[in-house]
């Protein structure tokens, strides 16, 4: 095989990795979890996101969205805080790296400025699995 051939047969295995990765956005990592909200009912969302892991560090408070990567299996507490009234989708995914995927929607949640939504969010990487509860409702 020559020179030209390798650099040939390199650059066609380089794109067709990269196409792989634009069309199963999922397996460029290991694990991730995301979590996003959006308005119904156009605009911004009505709350914003903040997330505490297994072991209690806290991310957030975010607005739309919150990337996980390599999530830890276990439990997650979510909470949606109320920036305002309004109706919002919450969209939480997880993805594998064997390109599993597991995806749980709440929609039509209705929220008023100053209250707090909390969510339970068991993740386990295998699969990878998700349950998610909302817990209760608070101000």
């Amino acid at each position: 095989m020559n020179r030209v051939t390798k650099i040939s047969a390199g650059l066609v295995i380089g794109l067709f990795i990269a196409s792989a990765l634009a069309i199963f956005p999922g397996a460029a990592a290991a694990q991730n979890l995301n979590i996003s909200i959006e308005s119904e009912t156009g605009g911004s969302p009505p709350g914003e996101l903040v997330v505490t892991d297994p072991s209690g560090d806290r991310t957030g408070p975010y607005a739309p969205d919150i990337q996980l990567p390599n999530p830890q299996n276990g439990l997650y507490h979510l909470r949606v805080n109320g920036l305002k009234t309004g109706v919002y989708l919450l969209i939480l995914k997880a993805y594998s790296g064997s390109g599993g995927t597991s995806d749980v929607r709440f929609p039509h949640m209705t929220i008023r400025d100053g209250e707090v939504h909390h969510y339970r969010i068991y993740f386990s990487a295998s699969g990878p699995k998700l349950d998610v509860k909302r817990t209760r409702i608070t101000e």
